[in-house]
């Protein structure tokens, strides 16, 4: 929304990043398609974190 491509991926952790591009967000209506639905039935207490492995989690 006004802001570059370019300048939104300076902003992020380039340590560990998985991937080098943004988070679609189709990707993330995936996870939550998939998480509204009877496949995630024997999900429970987990984090799901969709950022490209930006954030580094232990």
């Amino acid at each position: 929304m006004g802001v570059p491509h370019t300048d939104l991926l300076a902003g992020l952790p380039a340590a560990g990043m998985l991937i080098d591009r943004l988070i679609d967000p189709d990707e993330v209506a995936a996870l939550v398609t998939y998480l509204a639905s009877p496949l995630a039935a024997a999900t429970t207490e987990a984090d799901h974190i969709i950022d490209g492995g930006a954030v580094k989690t232990a």
